[in-house]
């Protein structure tokens, strides 16, 4: 009789990928995740590959075609440059991507760490970071990062920094609420009593378990982000041309509106359906991740 012998490893290997499917079929099976990916994924392929569709550059000028509105050969239509709006609405889609996905991620690592830290060790530590959150928090995210920027400077850098900085507190103020619920727990308690080291208790019990509500805070805060980007760019704050911002998309063509209404109204409507995408995923996962919100 033949026999067949599966190492060990290769066997934890395989238990390990078989237990991550089902987390990742609810995922995908949530309504409101496939709504999002079916709205994001087409607009995102098409601005990862924009460089090798037919279309003319987000630069290239055309002075025989100015205004001209959509059509076969310019599907969103052209500003009054002659500029291809399609082209130009995917290159400022990369931008207010970029720059959503980088104010969720650093607002979410500082966010991570000071939350933590307050909410731990509390004391004076905790009040001077509530103090200063609390100080932030009392202006509306827009006007802070006006400020901000006024003072920093127009650009891709100054205009990340200056939404991060807007955003942070909310993260702090969310993990410090996260900390405290789950430092009193009893698991903490029986890990205090055989002494484990702070830094442990941190890494290995904290942290992991506030996990899930900041992804969700996050995917909510790329959102914003990009709205956020698109009004400093639209008040000429934030991404200077010639570089393609959405939000200076729309304001190329405010002042055409009743003769060329296509040259701010399909990048807004581009913002629109990325908001409303992001705010669908987050919700999505707020519902995978939290048990009390299954059905």
């Amino acid at each position: 009789m033949a026999h067949i012998s599966i190492s060990l490893p290769a066997f934890r290997s395989f238990q390990l990928q078989v237990s991550d499917m089902p987390g990742l079929m609810r995922l995908l099976s949530n309504r409101r995740i496939q709504a999002a990916l079916l709205i994001l994924v087409p607009i995102l392929l098409l601005t990862v590959f924009r460089p090798f569709l037919p279309i003319p550059g987000p630069l290239e000028t055309n002075l025989r075609a100015m205004t001209k509105p959509p059509s076969l050969d310019h599907l969103f239509g052209t500003d009054r440059m002659g500029r291809d709006l399609l082209s130009r609405t995917l290159a400022g889609v990369q931008i207010s991507m970029f720059v959503g996905f980088a104010v969720a991620l650093l607002s979410l690592c500082v966010g991570l760490v000071m939350g933590t830290l307050a909410g731990f060790f509390g004391g004076v530590i905790d009040r001077l970071m509530m103090t200063i959150t609390d100080i932030f928090l009392a202006f509306p995210s827009l006007l802070l990062a006006i400020g901000l920027v006024s003072v920093m400077g127009t650009g891709m850098l100054p205009v990340v920094l200056a939404i991060s900085l807007s955003d942070v507190p909310r993260f702090i103020r969310l993990q410090r609420s996260l900390v405290l619920s789950l430092r009193s727990r009893a698991y903490i308690d029986a890990a205090r009593t055989v002494r484990a080291s702070q830094m442990w208790l941190m890494t290995r019990h904290i942290i992991p378990n506030t996990i899930a509500p900041l992804l969700v805070a996050a995917s909510i805060a790329a959102a914003n982000a990009i709205l956020v980007e698109a009004g400093l760019s639209f008040l000429g704050l934030g991404i200077m041309p010639p570089a393609p911002s959405l939000g200076n998309l729309i304001r190329d063509g405010q002042t055409y509106l009743e003769q060329a209404w296509w040259i701010s109204t399909l990048p807004g409507t581009v913002i629109l359906l990325i908001a409303i995408s992001l705010h669908f995923l987050s919700d999505g996962i707020r519902q995978v991740l939290d048990p009390r919100s299954r059905k």
